[in-house]
């Protein structure tokens, strides 16, 4: 498995949890519909475009790219959304 595809399933990984908490934490009424349509943060649509462009990236590119999904903001709202879930 190349950097690329690791780099792409972490970014998947990230993206589905973070979504995930946001479903959680939605209001919702007595019969579990959402009372109104989710709005995701911007860091979804990042990551979203992030996920297509890194398939494409050099294994260098891919390997900052990874580093900054561990240990930047990514990370931080990824862990805030592992909180929610749990």
């Amino acid at each position: 498995m190349s950097i690329q595809d690791k780099v792409y399933t972490q970014i998947q990984t990230r993206i589905k949890t973070i979504c995930a908490s946001e479903y959680d934490t939605a209001p919702k009424t007595r019969k579990g519909y959402l009372k109104r349509p989710l709005q995701y943060s911007g860091i979804v649509d990042d990551l979203v475009q992030l996920a297509s462009a890194v398939l494409d990236m050099s294994e260098r590119d891919a390997e900052h790219v990874f580093y900054d999904l561990t240990h930047g903001e990514i990370q931080h709202i990824f862990l805030q959304a592992k909180e929610k879930l749990a």
